[in-house]
């Protein structure tokens, strides 16, 4: 570090850490849509990452969602009920599991 910069700014400027999620949360999502649009839910659904779809059957889907904090399980969730042919989302289970801190 320069002699010029104040000891209190030093660690500011080194670079920053990399972060480990305190906690990593997965939900599922019960999913229903027009049947027609299936094919365009899943694609849009699929585009959004961290989103899986297990299972489709006539008009209802279920989706499991994961990230580091429940605004991203939020997100996605509002983001698939926003989508064209799709009638409702709705959570039917959230699990948050606390993240070991990784050894440096």
């Amino acid at each position: 570090m320069p002699p010029d910069v104040p000891d209190r700014l030093a660690g500011r400027l080194a670079a920053p850490p990399v972060d480990r999620p305190a906690e990593w949360h997965i939900a599922s999502i019960l999913v229903h849509l027009r049947p027609e649009r299936s094919a365009d839910v899943r694609a849009s659904i699929a585009a959004l990452g961290d989103v899986d779809v297990h299972v489709e059957e006539r008009g209802r889907m279920v989706v499991t969602v994961e990230g580091p904090h429940e605004g991203r399980i939020a997100d996605r969730m509002t983001a698939i009920h926003l989508m064209d042919g799709v009638l409702s989302a709705v959570m039917v289970f959230h699990h948050a599991e606390a993240v070991a801190p990784r050894n440096s």
